[in-house]
């Protein structure tokens, strides 16, 4: 047995915690790591990887003598970093060995102690990584590595992030010496190129693949809509089929144990959180996202752990190796578009040793079952999605060449060596390096001698701007002003299109009200209505080619067999592909359709998320410039929408698709690239991250003509093109399409509007908006606005009096003394009524009382109607829109009143709380 090659202390330890046999990933990796090989372990969730990798390395730690950091545990999440400590410290202590672990939200007195007392062990991140490197005492500790293992390697080998930590352990090892090199993944496509970025140039790295049968039990749900449903939908503002999944993870979640609820984006946690607390108060669920604060994310994981919350709604945040306690079942609402998210997601369920996994995919449409049942497949067969490790991205170059310097001056020389040991950076040649170099030194961040070059002063500012290669946009605190806790954070952009005093958001799964607004904060107070979703950057996960071109063979055919759904989804499946089939030709893997509509075109294409975006963005290219006006196009993994600017003969779309030439694709989405929306935001990125933008600049105040024109023929330019499509485009498989298409493989028809067309259509991304003007929602909409009740305040005497808005007529004027300046306050603004006798207003007060003799003056002018729209605000104005225009000519006449008034507060602004 593997164990009795370990120190007699080390199996106490585990004899202590009841381990008396290793699992299999365990039998296979523990003799080679302590045999010193670099290892790549890929194992399934829950079967002892950590402790495959570190119960060797501690042997090592406990029988070589050393001072310093000698082992660095290196994870993608602070929240796996906390885990991570809580695990190993019980062996350290045990050993003799101090852990510890440093990262964004560690305390200054703690950093002050690791660097004067370095741990043995070091848990971190690779963004806290490179700020090691800038101090003289934990650059001398840095030097007695002689272990590094990476967990969730696979989160971080394709992307910046990655990039940089390989730079990182290289400069370690200009430190330290060679040092052995350990890997952790459950979910690695592409063995061999993980283990090479894990080893860099010239290193051995063992790849173990441990099988080891794991009970699994998952399965694709679409729950059936019940009347109650349509009737909560109203109450909730979301859709029926929405609330029908929401009661289906409301049952799993009550008949089990504790489950963790899996989304793909924060703002679809917060919506489902709040109409979770909105629907049953004492339903024991939390939310789990990046954008809430430190404070919130522990609090939310303790009380999971401890038992104190039954369910936890959570993003990709929980998604890795974290030990989050005692869950028995995990949910993911709708497909979580890949493979391998779905292994990591659905392991957090049973992840104890021996456990068996077990969790549902609730699918709210027809087009998420077949998604969730194709994902499905592919992780219990193991097959995931090939992983690329980008070459040379140029950002990361100028960062790292920046980051070298903050220790002193740096041999040009060495850099470049330093550089081309990493995998990333193995083919580099020398003048891409010396442009790049020369380019950072233009910008004012170093400057270049003639062996060697150092910082700037404006150089240590970048560093420090500039350490993290997460693309970041501006963000706002949350700040409760009952507690003065901070609550979490919101994004620039959507402070800047939505916040105002008295807007009413989601977040922490709870509804807030806008208090005040300052320069770095929101100060807000809990409501009890449903508020706005807030947008946080970079959300989207794209579904792979090999996913969607397997959803369109099924609609071909498809064998239950193959699959794991229930009843009802299979149902759904088959009557939306019957339905399709009996007047439609099928959009398949082999076959695209296009359908046309009134100025309007739908291609449904089965390549995935960036296939079908990378061809929408040539094609509306090519068609604006055939029809001499623009042409906008949205797509998702399987569809291509046009809008057109007028009715257009299908051949012209079709002959424009297949005019697009295979040796071409390439050259031509880097002439489209260089003046598409994605362009400018990235640009702005590479801009800010080779220090060329101060990384506070405020987005509105960049000018991208003027960007692009001072650095039209720079590495900058070359760097957001080359990112773009690594990032937003496939192009390798949209020639392979291309070129299927020319050949006949791939056919085209044409058809009208069809039900797989128009799900493209209906389907909303936000969860708030109803995708349907159902009856019964709007009744329901109906009759809560029309028993909404508001403080109606008499400007002249300062009379008060409650009134429902069924109640209020055209004008409206105060019972006691005649008034016509009424206002009509919230509860949370009827004290602003005692400001009209004040003598000296403050300069707040002093807003607070022309918002309230503008709200009056409404009011006096639109009566009922100025009511409504303080009523009804929240349900938005695009969904207004969107219900208004379904309307017959016999509509109830109040609610065209509710939504007219919503609609024209969205376009005006001038309807005040």
């Amino acid at each position: 047995m593997v164990f009795e090659l370990l120190d007699p202390r080390i199996r106490k330890v585990l004899e202590d915690k009841d381990i008396k046999e290793p699992t299999g990933a365990q039998n296979e990796a523990i003799p080679k790591v302590l045999a010193g090989e670099n290892v790549l372990l890929v194992a399934p969730t829950g079967i002892g990887k950590t402790e495959a990798a570190m119960l060797p390395l501690f042997h090592q730690l406990i029988n070589t003598p050393g001072k310093g950091i000698r082992l660095l545990y290196i994870t993608p999440l602070r929240a796996l970093n906390r885990d991570m400590l809580k695990r190993l410290e019980e062996f350290g202590e045990a050993l003799d060995l101090r852990v510890a672990v440093r990262h964004g939200d560690t305390a200054q007195s703690e950093r002050q102690r690791q660097s004067k007392y370095a741990p043995d062990i070091l848990i971190t991140t690779p963004e806290t990584l490179q700020v090691m490197f800038t101090g003289k005492n934990l650059r001398a500790h840095l030097a007695n590595v002689r272990y590094v293992v990476v967990d969730e390697i696979h989160e971080l080998a394709n992307d910046e992030r990655g990039a940089q930590l390989s730079v990182a352990l290289e400069r370690v090892v200009e430190l330290a010496g060679e040092f052995q090199r350990v890997g952790l993944s459950a979910t690695v496509g592409s063995h061999k190129e993980v283990a090479n970025f894990l080893g860099g140039v010239g290193r051995t790295v063992r790849i173990i693949h441990a099988r080891v049968a794991k009970e699994t039990d998952i399965s694709v749900q679409s729950p059936e809509v019940s009347d109650e449903d349509k009737d909560l939908a109203g109450t909730l503002q979301s859709d029926p089929q929405l609330i029908a999944c929401m009661r289906r993870a409301k049952v799993l979640i009550d008949k089990h144990h504790s489950t963790l609820m899996f989304v793909n984006t924060r703002d679809t946690a917060e919506a489902l959180a709040a109409r979770f607390h909105i629907w049953d108060e004492e339903f024991k669920v939390g939310v789990h996202h990046g954008s809430l604060s430190k404070e919130t994310r522990v609090e939310m994981e303790d009380d999971f752990k401890n038992e104190r919350l039954k369910g936890l709604i959570c993003t990709s945040s929980l998604e890795l190796g974290i030990d989050i306690g005692s869950s028995d079942f995990a949910i993911q609402y709708n497909s979580p578009r890949q493979a391998s998210r779905l292994v990591q997601r659905m392991g957090r369920a049973g992840h104890k040793i021996g456990r068996k996994t077990e969790g549902a995919i609730i699918a709210s449409t027809p087009d998420e079952i077949a998604e969730g049942l194709v994902v499905t497949r592919m992780a219990l067969a193991e097959e995931y999605e090939p992983l690329l490790v980008r070459k040379d991205p140029l950002t990361v170059l100028a960062n790292q060449l920046v980051a070298m310097t903050v220790a002193g001056p740096v041999p040009i020389e060495r850099a470049f060596q330093t550089l081309r040991r990493s995998y990333p950076f193995r083919d580099l040649d020398r003048k891409k390096f010396d442009i790049v170099l020369k380019q950072v030194a233009d910008i004012g961040l170093v400057f270049i001698n003639e062996d060697d070059y150092k910082r700037s002063s404006r150089g240590r500012k970048y560093f420090y701007d500039n350490i993290s290669m997460i693309p970041d946009e501006r963000t706002y605190l949350i700040r409760d002003i009952g507690t003065r806790k901070i609550v979490g954070t919101l994004d620039e952009s959507f402070v800047i299109s939505f916040a105002e005093p008295f807007a009413t958001f989601i977040t922490r799964g709870r509804s807030w009200r806008i208090v005040e607004m300052k320069d770095e904060e929101l100060l807000v107070e809990q409501v009890k209505e449903i508020g706005s979703i807030p947008s946080w950057a970079g959300e989207d996960i794209p579904v792979p080619f090999e996913v969607a071109q397997e959803v369109g063979r099924m609609r071909d055919h498809y064998d239950k067999k193959d699959y794991r759904g229930d009843a009802t989804a299979y149902s759904v499946l088959d009557d939306y592909l019957k339905e399709h089939r009996e007047g439609f030709p099928m959009p398949t893997d082999r076959r695209i359709t296009l359908e046309i509509g009134k100025r309007l075109a739908i291609l449904n294409m089965c390549f995935g998320s960036k296939v079908n975006e990378t061809i929408s963005k040539m094609l509306s290219v090519l068609l604006s410039a055939r029809l001499g006006e623009s042409v906008a196009v949205t797509t998702d993994p399987y569809r291509v929408i046009i809008d057109l600017p007028r009715d257009v003969a299908p051949s012209t779309i079709v002959d424009t698709l297949r005019s697009i030439n295979a040796a071409s694709v390439e050259s031509l989405i880097r002439m489209v690239m260089k003046n598409s929306s994605h362009m400018r935001w990235r640009f702005v990125f590479v801009a800010k991250k080779f220090g060329a933008v101060e990384r506070d600049a405020d987005y509105r105040n960049v000018s991208f003509a003027r960007l692009v024109e001072a650095y039209e023929s720079s590495p900058l330019m070359q760097e957001a093109i080359d990112k773009v499509l690594w990032e937003d485009f496939d192009v390798l498989r949209t020639v392979n399409v291309i070129k299927a298409i020319e050949s006949g493989e791939i056919d085209i028809s044409i058809c009208g509007l069809s039900p797989i067309g128009k799900a493209g259509l209906s389907q909303s991304k936000e969860l708030i908006t109803p995708q349907r003007a159902d009856h019964s929602i709007l009744m329901a909409l109906k009759k809560r606005l029309e028993e909404e009740s508001l403080h109606m305040s008499c400007l002249n005497c300062q009379t008060q009096w409650r009134l429902k808005t069924k109640e209020a007529g055209r004008c409206i004027v105060c019972h006691k003394c005649g008034g016509q300046m009424v206002a009509a306050l919230n509860g949370y603004n009827r004290d602003s009524i005692k400001l009209v006798r004040k003598d000296k207003p403050k300069e707040d007060e002093e807003k607070e009382l022309k918002r309230l003799y503008k709200n009056a003056s409404l009011v006096q002018s639109y009566g009922r109607k100025a009511m409504l729209a303080l009523a009804g605000r929240g349900i938005g104005a695009d969904t207004a829109a969107r219900i208004l225009a379904s309307f017959t000519e016999n509509e109830d006449e109040f609610l065209r009143d509710i939504l007219n008034a919503e609609i024209n507060y969205a376009r005006t602004k001038r309807f005040w709380d």
